[in-house]
């Protein structure tokens, strides 16, 4: 055999196999084959011995596969190494006219920016690989369409998504690569999810997770896992929805996919929410922060900080609610622009009303009570004209005298920075006591035991300002002893 057909029929199998091992989603397997010829994955594989043809497939192959690996491994670089072989290969297509293999090239640099949360890059490459001439049922072509979903999920364009995937569902199902059906009936079922159509996505769930069990991708089998846990999160089936994300966090921790092991245990601090277990939610959240720090993955990052934000306001932490929702707007600014910047804001603010609404229990100071006795007030507080009594329910002002099972006494008057207050939550009417300070439209009650309370200025009603005390509130002949606070 000719030594040059050899080295051709070589390059020939070997890309056939790395293709197989990359939609199986093994690419630490699919790197070690790739050793002798890319022993230094930051440098270029060493390809002397390929003509142009077998060279650019052979890139486009390792192109694709630091890709996915680095994205999955949290390699530093990964994303910028991938692009730059993927640009190689792709200009290598195109010199030889090679359309088909250049819209390949395209879908994996579409995908690469999609990675890092550079939507507006990504959009660029798959239009690219979409001008590309080719036939609808393709399999690269259908691997352009799940690409533009993946795109389209920060926009919230479900309905345009679910669309386009029944368009080409013949073309899907009849294609032989179960990696492809299984990334079909995912995205028709998230899709469907967020439209309200919960039992048809569960179908498409299923089905996702029958063919992904079929390409033994486990990465893809894990993401389905983690979608079938939000959809039962939703339909209230919370020991199902944790059994299905614990499923999916052990998959991604076993093959060593620590981006989606962080992501999953986001997923899992979401659940918590729904079930207002906020402390568990916030050590999940917070786990997942830590691991995602680490990858290039900028649009997991931007929804985990998003769901760590909302914890906090859960638990009226407001201040690092908000550091935490700033952090999510500036990597989502620089990534994809102020439409989504507007979205992250919308959902915060949802989510404060949504905490407003749900608030049940009588947190901080309890209820106000009022003409139920009278109170015998000393002289340096006599001078007030309107009062009313709060009941203390907590030990934040312990250190001025303000005691548990205490009443606090406030009088209408002008509050300034600085003094004792009351102020109550329009929405819900809870009350609250603390050191005074307002400033920017931001409402602060500082406690003596160094944890402040924060509120926005324009859904709070300042009470008054705390002039004196009842240690014991029993009322004596109808009436009750008043004692000045020594400030």
């Amino acid at each position: 055999m000719p030594l040059r057909f050899q080295i051709r029929q070589n390059a020939i199998l070997l890309a056939k196999r790395l293709f197989r091992l990359e939609r199986s989603g093994r690419y630490q397997e699919a790197l070690d084959d790739l050793a002798e010829l890319w022993p230094e994955v930051s440098f270029r594989p060493e390809l002397d011995q390929f003509d142009l043809d077998e060279a650019a497939e052979i890139l486009l192959r390792c192109g694709s596969l630091i890709g996915f690996h680095g994205h999955n491994v949290q390699m530093e670089g990964a994303q910028d190494r991938s692009r730059d072989l993927l640009m190689e290969a792709q200009a290598s297509f195109i010199t030889r006219n090679e359309i088909r293999k250049a819209a390949e090239c395209e879908n994996y640099l579409a995908l690469s920016y999609w990675r890092t949360g550079e939507l507006n890059e990504a959009q660029i490459w798959i239009e690219e690989s979409f001008s590309r001439p080719l036939q609808p049922a393709d399999r690269i072509r259908l691997h352009s369409q799940i690409i533009q979903c993946l795109i389209n999920i920060p926009a919230k364009k479900d309905s345009q998504n679910l669309a386009l995937l029944k368009s080409y569902e013949a073309a899907f199902l009849s294609c032989s690569d179960n990696c492809l059906k299984g990334d079909y009936f995912n995205h028709c079922g998230i899709a469907l999810d967020n439209l309200g159509r919960k039992n048809e996505a569960l179908e498409h769930f299923i089905s996702a997770r029958h063919y992904h069990q079929l390409s033994r991708h486990r990465i893809y089998l894990g993401t389905v896992e983690n979608n079938i846990a939000w959809l039962y999160k939703e339909l209230g089936q919370f020991e199902q929805a944790h059994a299905a994300i614990d499923n999916a966090t052990k998959l991604f921790r076993s093959i060593k996919d620590s981006t989606r092991e962080g992501f999953s245990l986001d997923t899992k601090a979401s659940l918590f929410i729904a079930e207002k277990r906020y402390e568990e939610a916030l050590r999940s959240v917070e786990k997942a922060v830590s691991i995602l720090k680490k990858s290039s993955n900028s649009a997991y990052m931007v929804e985990t900080l998003m769901t760590r934000a909302k914890v906090l306001l859960f638990l009226n932490n407001f201040p690092d609610a908000v550091v935490s929702l700033i952090d999510a707007v500036n990597i989502a600014r620089v990534q994809t622009g102020e439409t989504a910047v507007k979205r992250l804001i919308d959902d915060f603010e949802e989510t404060l009303r949504t905490r407003h609404a749900l608030a049940t229990e009588v947190p901080a100071d309890s209820q106000i009570a009022e003409g139920s006795f009278d109170l015998v007030l000393p002289a340096s507080i006599g001078h007030y004209s309107d009062y009313r009594g709060i009941w203390i329910n907590n030990t934040r002002l312990e250190g001025i005298g303000l005691h548990r099972g205490s009443l606090a006494i406030v009088a209408k008057a002008v509050v300034e920075r600085g003094d004792l207050a009351a102020i109550s939550e329009l929405e819900t009417g809870d009350v609250s006591c603390g050191f005074y300070d307002c400033e920017f439209g931001i409402v602060c009650l500082e406690g003596t035991d160094g944890e402040p309370q924060v509120f926005n200025e324009s859904e709070i009603r300042v009470l008054g300002k705390i002039v004196g005390v009842c240690h014991d509130p029993t009322p004596n002949g109808g009436k009750v002893a008043v004692e000045s606070l020594n400030l």
